[in-house]
């Protein structure tokens, strides 16, 4: 019941950059002729089987600059102006395969200052391996010059420990463990609750759900034994993110949801693994708490004109689904019944609509 998503993004941030088509410099050269830019993102992962590449252009103007970014043309480069490739290297750094990616116009893009509701896409349905490293070259076809990024591939990992079901009433910390994932520098954690609600009147069924990222720092636990541990989650704590997440309805009945057809499994754990480019990209791009107002800029692409910015990185992913356990005196009485959460009209899944009837 969940759906799966990956998002693809261009940093507010690096907004100025693209609108004012500037590099680090101190000072903005309004005089200055137009300099050629190229920004590109993407995130790889190997669970995919598309990768999507965005490539855009920087542009000058004496206009609205946020006007003008809504124009197709000022943002993107004519396909037949640059080849777009991508390359896989062995540990030698010997090249194994290439490819001239194709575009697409076929994913829509959600609202905002950038052209919509199309964009255009470079796209490769290549099988990835954690082995190799990958290269995205774009080629300038009026000048031969070259920009690249590159990153290694995070490879598939699983979780080791909740197991298939989880106490949510217990009250002290619990440990969360996962395998390491080859070339994955740091972690996230993510807890989903599904559920649905049951409209009163009409017997509308609406499904929904909320997710919470459970670690505030990014996980950084190398191991000798090939596994991580993560120590301070509190079952507990999920009634609590229950009744923040959750409004109070009075028109409504709330049930637990299934996730993937499997009855009292409402909920999964998310471990998300992201190589060095991207937490590199991450740290520098937060907002620091100094009063210096300094941004920084980290981008992995290279050129010889400093003309490129962007990040080519990789990420993968584990879950696994837990069960609310539905024994009398235990998970399910605390959500329908609990202080935290019973002003939120939750009742017995048996009693909904989705209980599987023999």
């Amino acid at each position: 019941m969940i759906r799966k998503y990956i998002q693809r993004f261009i940093p507010i941030t690096l907004l100025p950059l693209l609108l004012l088509c500037t590099s680090c410099k101190q000072e903005i050269d309004l005089s200055a002729e137009y300099k050629d830019i190229s920004f590109s993102y993407a995130i790889l992962d190997r669970n995919d089987s598309c990768h999507y590449f965005k490539i855009y252009k920087g542009f000058l103007t004496d206009d609205n600059a946020l006007v003008q970014a809504g124009d197709w043309n000022n943002i993107y480069y004519p396909v037949d102006s640059v080849e777009v490739r991508l390359e896989e290297y062995n540990g030698a750094r010997v090249l194994l395969r290439s490819q001239v990616l194709d575009t697409t116009t076929m994913v829509p893009k959600e609202g905002g200052w950038f052209a919509n509701p199309k964009q255009l896409l470079y796209y490769s349905n290549w099988v990835l391996d954690p082995s190799y490293t990958y290269r995205l070259v774009i080629h300038h076809q009026n000048t031969g010059e070259e920009v690249y990024a590159e990153t290694p591939i995070v490879s598939r990992f699983s979780v080791r420990r909740p197991i298939s079901s989880w106490n949510m009433n217990s009250d002290m910390p619990y440990f969360i463990q996962f395998y390491q994932a080859e070339n994955a520098a740091a972690y996230d954690l993510y807890l989903t609750f599904a559920y649905i609600e049951v409209d009163k009147n009409t017997g509308a069924i609406e499904h929904k759900s909320f997710t919470k990222r459970l670690n505030s720092e990014l996980i950084r636990t190398p191991s000798s034994t090939g596994e991580v541990t993560f120590s301070s989650f509190t079952p507990k704590d999920f009634y609590k993110y229950v009744s923040q997440y959750i409004e109070y309805n009075p028109n409504v009945t709330r049930y637990t949801d299934d996730i993937d057809g499997q009855p009292y499994h409402c909920m999964r754990l998310t471990v998300w693994a992201a190589s060095s480019e991207f937490v590199y990209y991450k740290e520098v791009s937060t907002p620091s708490s100094s009063i210096v107002d300094n941004l920084l800029e980290y981008t992995n692409f290279v050129s010889e004109n400093d003309n490129a910015y962007g990040l080519l990185a990789s990420r993968s992913s584990a879950h696994i689904n837990l069960m609310l356990d539905n024994t009398i005196g235990h998970n399910e009485d605390s959500l329908v019944y609990g202080y935290q959460t019973s002003h939120l009209n939750f009742d017995y899944y048996r009693n909904s609509p989705l209980f599987p009837v023999e």
